[in-house]
Parts: structure tokens; C-alpha cells; sequence
């Protein structure tokens, strides 16, 4: 599981790449850039754990409705994730995930970037030589 930021995508946003051997790697992977664009995962502390279940038509639709369904709990309930573990099944059109965080403290948290939404642009998930890799770029 890994992923890299991409320079210079555009002004008002932040984009990133990310790769893993598995499906549930690669959203798990995603999951981790979304949370690090946002805060310094260090200051966060897995205190509780919230189950996210998904269903959509795609694989691609079904990773920016999890990194949305993330955004919206950070906008909604102040949460905040520091570990992920994504199941993805049904041929890649269901997803059940439970992610470890806590409620936004801005004291002890370090706070980076308010990030607003996933966008369309240049946004793909695909399979390379046994690899799953995806690109994603959110507006902050």
C-alpha cells in the first residue's frame, strides 16, 4: 500500500497516486492520503470505530463514494480516521469498511487542509501488471 502526491495539478487542488496488490489495499491506501492531506495522522489516535457500508455500479464510482462518505463524516460528525480496513466485494460494486478515529480536536490535532470534495478530474482507478492503482484529486 502506498501513495504519492502529484505537484502542481492545479491551484486549489491536491492530487495524489496511489497503488496496492489488492482492491482492499487500494481504497484502504486512498483512505490514508484523503486523512493526510487533511491532518498530521500522528496526532490522531484510533478511540473509535465507525463502519461505513457502500454499494454503487463501479469500482471507480465506488472509491469516490467511500472518499466522499469520509469527507462528509469529517463535515458532518467531526471524525476523523487514523487506520482503515476495506472489504470490497460483489465484483467490485459493494464495500464494507471499518475505520478507526476520533472526534476533531483542534488543539491536539494538527490540522492541514479543509478538503471539500473528490473531483472528476483526472480521477481513475485501473489494473497495471497485477497492480490496482488509482488517481484522485480533491478541491480544498
Amino acid at each position: 500500500m502506498t501513495y504519492k502526491f502529484l505537484p502542481d495539478v492545479a491551484l486549489a487542488d491536491i492530487a495524489f497516486e496511489a497503488e496496492s496488490n489488492t482492491v482492499n489495499g487500494l481504497f484502504e491506501s486512498c483512505a490514508m492520503a484523503l486523512t493526510d492531506i487533511m491532518v498530521d495522522q500522528k496526532t490522531l489516535r484510533g478511540r473509535m470505530t465507525k463502519e461505513i457500508s457502500l454499494k454503487s455500479d463501479a469500482l471507480d464510482r465506488l472509491l469516490y463514494d467511500f472518499l466522499t462518505e469520509l469527507i462528509v463524516m469529517k463535515d458532518v460528525e467531526s471524525l476523523l480516521f487514523s487506520e482503515f480496513h476495506v472489504e470490497v466485494s460483489g465484483a467490485g460494486s459493494e464495500l464494507a469498511a471499518v475505520a478507526k478515529g476520533e472526534p476533531i480536536d483542534r488543539v491536539r490535532h494538527a490540522l492541514r487542509n479543509d478538503v471539500k470534495a473528490v473531483t472528476m478530474h483526472m480521477f481513475g482507478v485501473w489494473e497495471e501488471r497485477g497492480k490496482w492503482k488509482a488517481t484522485v484529486v480533491v478541491d480544498i
